[in-house]
């Protein structure tokens, strides 16, 4: 099995990671790749393309988890499933569905752990009231998905709240339709999932309760680290299915 050498743009400046799938879809779609061809190395991938290794590492976990390619014996090939036929504007749309759920999941990592740290920090007494009465009815909820999910929203938003920085509890409330949609299809999709939430909710409240905003940021990392974790899950059995 011979290594390809793609026809691939060295990459410049915003949505990297997307430009990287975009260009590497195209080519299985268009049969520049074809079932079986086996990709470069990362190394070779990140050279060529001109951005970091961990870059090319992040797309090529979501071409996977989108059933594009597959790794044998750690080498990324195109996926073998394929030769069964490929239905390119079936694949297409279901890229596009499921890329806005992990860019949202993406900007979570990235703001939601500061949020909860300066909640932490500049919290007031009535904002721990509304914390609390969140994460006890998503205590009493959780065989509700419905219930469990507005409460669950409410909780998010009213830690933006308690951070006190106008502009993070604007881009919530800018999102929060594209965030509930995330939150939805992951409660609704996931089997285990639940409990775990109602746990990292408990100890974020608690971290922000007590003045901790290192650990309030640590608890809500691991909290979207998590729920980005059963996505990966979630997309690999829809693409098994």
């Amino acid at each position: 099995m011979n290594e390809k050498n793609l026809p691939l743009k060295p990459m410049r400046r915003v949505l990297v990671s997307d430009e990287i799938i975009e260009q590497i879809k195209n080519l299985i779609l268009d049969g520049t790749l074809k079932p079986g061809d086996r990709l470069a190395s990362e190394i070779k991938l990140a050279q060529q393309m001109n951005v970091g290794r961990s870059t090319i590492r992040e797309a090529l976990k979501v071409l996977i988890h989108l059933g594009f390619i597959e790794r044998k014996n750690k080498v990324a090939i195109v996926s073998d499933r394929l030769k069964g036929g490929l239905d390119p504007q079936s694949i297409v749309e279901r890229f596009k569905k499921q890329r806005s759920l992990l860019e949202m999941i993406e900007v979570r990592k990235l703001i939601e752990p500061g949020i909860a740290s300066l909640a932490a920090t500049r919290c007031e007494p009535a904002d721990l009231q509304l914390l609390l009465k969140d994460v006890e009815a998503m205590d009493n909820t959780l065989a509700d998905i419905d219930a469990f999910l507005i409460h669950d929203y409410h909780f998010h938003l009213h830690v933006a709240q308690a951070s006190k920085n106008q502009v993070l509890i604007e881009i919530l409330l800018g999102i929060q339709h594209v965030l509930r949609r995330t939150q939805e299809h992951i409660l609704q999709k996931s089997k285990n999932i639940h409990p775990r939430s109602l746990d990292y909710h408990w100890k974020i409240f608690r971290a922000i309760e007590d003045g901790l905003p290192d650990q309030a940021k640590k608890s809500m990392s691991e909290h979207i680290r998590d729920i980005e974790k059963e996505m990966y899950t979630i997309l690999k059995q829809e693409k098994q299915n």
